[in-house]
């Protein structure tokens, strides 16, 4: 990354924060929601979504409602993102592609994880020491990088369960797989 970059980021990041901001209330705790990894309190979603706590308890309670967010802890009342729901949401959308996108999808897919091994030179991102791939100033650009090559892994991993899944569905049907 040169210095010519950084401007850009961070015009980049203002304008999310902009468009962030400017969003109804409803949306904003959603996308708050999104990035729960971790348990958060109604009090920490409504300072990251700029609204009165009431407002994200209320939010908060419609999107565990319809399983987004998963309850941790009632006192105090903390939420966390519900993987299973993003897995079931991506596996539908899988599945509603046809065959060559999926095909297509996965080639991108084997060709960026095939880069991360050779950047990294080893066959997984668990196997990589961030500071032996990187000066104290840019181990967080190591992260990012082990994180996507992580992303990249289960989406391989979620389109082979679709082909699979149709594979057995195909040979259910009477049709050659």
């Amino acid at each position: 990354m040169n210095a010519d970059d950084s401007p850009n980021k961070f015009a980049l990041a203002e304008g999310f924060r902009e468009d962030v901001n400017s969003a109804p209330a409803d949306e904003r705790v959603y996308r708050v929601a999104l990035g729960l990894y971790d348990p958060a309190g109604v009090t920490t979603v409504a300072e990251r979504a700029s609204c009165a706590p009431d407002t994200a308890r209320r939010h908060l309670k419609r999107l565990a409602d319809i399983g987004v967010v998963e309850v941790v802890s009632e006192t105090p009342l903390t939420y966390t993102r519900n993987e299973s729901y993003f897995e079931w949401r991506q596996r539908n959308r899988l599945e509603n592609r046809s065959l060559s996108d999926l095909q297509e999808l996965l080639s991108e897919l084997t060709t960026r994880e095939r880069e991360f091994r050779d950047q990294f030179g080893v066959n997984a991102p668990d196997k990589v020491d961030a500071l032996e791939h990187a000066d104290f100033d840019d181990v967080e650009t190591v992260w990012l990088d082990l994180s996507e090559w992580q992303t990249v892994r289960e989406r391989i991993a979620r389109l082979e369960e679709v082909r699979q899944q149709r594979a057995t569905e195909s040979a259910s049907d009477g049709e050659p797989a």
